[in-house]
């Protein structure tokens, strides 16, 4: 389990949701490869989740990337 799927398991969300509150283009493709965690996902598609996640949650203290994707995310091109 990844931390985005923990997050959002616990929030109850689902992928559609984070799709849904998002102005800069993320999809469902997206979402669930940073959820599955299986495959590589590029930073800006890390940024793209967390920003849409902050938007959803508004938690206090905002999500950061590293936080939820780690500090040596893997890149893809």
């Amino acid at each position: 389990m990844t931390k985005l799927d923990e997050i959002l398991t616990e929030h109850e969300l689902n992928n559609h949701q984070l799709v849904e509150v998002d102005s800069e283009h993320l999809n469902h493709k997206m979402v669930q490869k940073a959820r599955l965690g299986t495959r590589p996902l590029s930073k800006h598609s890390q940024v793209l989740i967390v920003n849409a996640l902050n938007t959803l949650l508004k938690p206090e203290v905002p999500f950061k990337r590293e936080s939820v994707f780690g500090e040596t995310a893997p890149m893809e091109g």
